[in-house]
């Protein structure tokens, strides 16, 4: 068996173990996975096994070696097929940091995670994230804000009704219900279950979704249906004890815990109780296990005499003990990790900045130009004004043949600096050679716009370039108006660029402008 095989064998044994924590082997597969990648040139291959060490030992609850993992895949530069892993690694630190308890941390991965997926369109990744804060927010109690998030999953995974995007739009269509059934909005929760329902099918067909399955108890139980009940309770209860990935659920079944006690089912409770602690016999995740020690102690009041209550909280007292002690290794150990996201977000902001400008001048380049401008004009209130400002050096061409490119270096620079000054506070562009472009959002009124533009001209025409600073350059300008329509990029470009050739038209060296929703030329 070659390499390049070994190397894909012991990827899928990875991949197959990592929901099965008490395989001890697993560390030793990936250790002689890393000695095989040791002297790959693929960072791809590279920030995969960072993440599958990672994912590992997030599902084993082990702290330190999860975010050292997950950092180390996050440092490492990807093509487009593995940029996927960016969302993933974030949305796994996030729930890191919620298990801890730090949620102030957990949003900010979540938040991240966002990001990364929505620049690389990676819609599972952006859905995950914003189905976590919405989790977040929903366990601090904060439920508008849950159901925000909820929403906006939904609008993310809505349009194109692919099986993968029904699937997600079906999970956070479920998070919305529960939310309405945990709120007593039961009409709302119904008429949700309908919409899913039009859909489960679609997707899943026999298939069971844990939080559907909820929703279905919540719903029976509102509606006083035993026997549905019974039959979701059962359901279940085989779903926790054949999942593998139930870390990754554990709120859903502590949360159902939570709710058996509030409806006094004792035996159901005790049975899903004890199945959680026995799962979780293997985690080092303490948060969890004192989520469960809670539970414990809740149950023994309601329903076991004294002393087997006071014994459980003796036990939720020493696990607290343990993980303020576990907490306090965790945050001498990670500093450097910590640092080191920071030095990944740091890096990440910076090439994002740089891949949206024009390096020579330092503004937007055309597609970020666009990018902005678009999604300002998504938003804007019919009511306001914006002006869309076209800029043409006049003859430029002449002078860089004429005086060499080094004037016209000078020239572009000087005119960018000129830009920057006057209008820094809108979306300034480059949108190549000697052409630039800003974007004055409004409200704003015409007279300023106009007497903004004129000036710019005056001052770029009384700069000076060449050895003896007698080289003098003008500006031609076009400029295009939007008041009172809802007039599209395309629309203020086309203006703009019209008004441009006008003033080129009347002799250079002058503004014209358009008037959209006259559509005429104002004045040269």
């Amino acid at each position: 068996m070659g390499i390049a095989a070994l190397k894909e064998e012991l990827r899928e044994k990875i991949i197959t173990y990592k929901y099965h924590v008490s395989r001890e082997d697993i560390w030793e597969i990936l250790d002689t996975y890393d000695r095989y990648l040791a002297f790959s040139d693929s960072k791809n291959e590279l920030a995969e096994a960072a993440f599958l060490r990672g994912d590992v030992a997030f599902h084993m609850g082990r702290y330190h070696e999860t975010v050292e993992a997950l950092t180390k895949s996050l440092q490492i530069e990807k093509t487009q097929e593995y940029e996927h892993l960016e969302a993933d690694a974030h949305n796994l630190l996030g729930m890191l940091f919620y298990f801890l308890g730090y949620e102030t941390v957990a949003l900010d991965s979540y938040l991240s995670a966002v990001q990364s997926a929505r620049k690389k369109k990676n819609i599972f990744g952006e859905v995950s994230a914003l189905l976590n804060i919405g989790l977040l927010y929903e366990n601090l109690h904060d439920y508008n804000k849950a159901m925000q998030y909820y929403n906006r999953g939904a609008d993310v995974a809505g349009g194109e009704f692919s099986g993968p995007k029904i699937l997600l739009l079906l999970l956070c269509m479920i998070q919305q219900a529960q939310l309405l059934c945990k709120t007593n909005r039961y009409e709302l929760a119904v008429k949700k279950k309908r919409e899913i329902d039009s859909y489960y099918h679609i997707v899943m067909q026999e298939e069971l979704i844990l939080s559907e399955c909820i929703l279905e108890v919540y719903l029976a139980v509102h509606e006083r249906d035993e026997q549905r009940t019974d039959e979701m309770i059962q359901s279940i209860r085989h779903f926790l004890e054949s999942d593998t990935d139930y870390v990754e659920q554990i709120d859903f079944y502590i949360e159902f815990c939570r709710f058996l006690l509030d409806q006094d089912r004792k035996e159901d409770a005790r049975v899903f109780m004890d199945l959680l602690r026995e799962k979780l016999g293997v985690t080092e995740f303490l948060h969890l296990r004192i989520k469960m020690e809670e539970l414990e102690i809740r149950y023994q009041k309601q329903y076991c005499d004294r002393q087997r209550y006071l014994s459980s909280c003796v036990r939720y007292m020493n696990l607290e003990k343990e993980y303020a002690k576990a907490i306090k290794n965790f945050r001498c150990r990670n500093l450097l990790n910590v640092e080191n996201l920071q030095e990944v977000e740091k890096r990440r902001l910076e090439f994002e900045l740089r891949s949206k400008c024009d390096l020579a001048t330092g503004l937007l380049n055309k597609e970020a130009f666009k990018e902005e401008v678009e999604s300002y004009l998504n938003k804007r209130k019919r009511d306001v004004m914006d002006s869309m400002i076209m800029i043409d050096i006049d003859n430029f061409k002449l002078i860089n043949d004429s005086f060499g490119h080094l004037i016209g270096d000078a020239v572009i620079a000087g005119l960018s600096a000129l830009i920057r000054d006057a209008f820094g506070r809108d979306i300034c562009g480059r949108f190549g050679g000697d052409e630039f472009l800003i974007f004055i959002r409004g409200p704003v009124e015409m007279e300023e716009v106009e007497t903004g533009v004129e000036r710019l001209r005056e001052e770029f025409h009384n700069l000076a370039f060449g050895r003896n600073k007698d080289v003098h350059v003008t500006l031609s300008i076009g400029v295009s108006y939007n008041n009172g329509v809802n007039a599209s990029y395309h629309t203020m470009f086309s203006c703009a660029d019209e008004a441009l050739a006008k003033a080129k038209e009347y002799g250079k060296n002058r503004v014209a402008f358009f008037e959209i929703k006259r559509g005429m030329l104002k004045y040269v």
